[in-house]
């Protein structure tokens, strides 16, 4: 991924340091708010402060806003940001009410929980993992840095709806394209690899939980659920959604 400053156009519109890793973290995340800019980037900022910084490239024509729930909003990339950056215009924008949620919660599990981790961007999945098929790199991973020696990689699914037995069923499918490759089970044999399935609400993820229980799967896989409540307003604000 390009800095956007190597970009002529961009560089003399007084991008800022600030400004600059805003708009590499939306590049790789895309999207991004202002209670997560300042979590990830400015601690020492207050949120009012960081709006004002993302204003200043919303009106540079850097970022885009767009609403959200409850009147909050997130930032996507404009066009012309995508192209100095060498990202797909793909990726710039509204997302659709189905990649929203799974970006939405992509980008709290890696900025908000206390294990060090990093959103893989597709280039890094073919540069790291040369073995993946191009669908599986279209999916969202991460990367758990808490133990340097033996980074873990996290294929990450989030729930946006149906049974438990539904969701099961999704994540044995999701392994089960992957049991042929020889790269992938050498990861899951050194515990280099994990399934991380986000969930609206406790009573969600146990259930789920209980019907991964019911499916066989690679020895040494690990599978991990966790609790995203953030996710509830996309689900209808069903307690139940799973």
């Amino acid at each position: 991924m390009k800095s956007v400053t190597d970009n002529p156009s961009i560089r003399s519109s007084n991008l800022t340091p600030r400004g600059q890793a805003i708009l590499d973290h939306v590049a790789r995340h895309r999207i991004t708010t202002p209670q997560v800019l300042r979590r990830a980037l400015f601690p020492h900022l207050s949120v009012n402060a960081v709006i004002k910084v993302v204003s200043r490239l919303c009106r540079g024509g850097l970022l885009q806003r767009v609403s959200l729930l409850h009147r909050h909003c997130y930032y996507a990339l404009t066009a012309s940001a995508a192209r100095a950056l060498g990202v797909s215009h793909k990726r710039t924008g509204p997302l659709g009410v189905q990649a929203l949620p799974t970006e939405y919660a992509a980008l709290h599990f890696a900025c908000f929980t206390g294990t060090p981790r990093v959103r893989l961007t597709s280039a890094e999945l073919k540069i790291a993992y040369p073995w993946m098929e191009s669908a599986w790199i279209r999916a969202a991973h991460c990367l758990d840095r808490s133990q340097p020696e033996s980074e873990c990689l996290e294929l990450l699914r989030v729930v946006q709806g149906g049974s438990p037995d539904h969701v099961a069923r999704k994540c044995h499918v999701d392994i089960s394209r992957r049991e042929g490759n020889a790269a992938f089970l050498q990861l899951v044999k050194q515990k280099r690899f994990r399934l991380v399935v986000i969930a609206a609400t406790a009573e969600s993820a146990r259930a789920i939980q209980q019907a991964i229980d019911n499916h066989l799967w690679p020895d040494g896989l690990a599978i991990h659920l966790t609790v995203l409540p953030q996710l509830l307003p996309f689900l209808g604000g069903s307690h139940d959604a799973t």
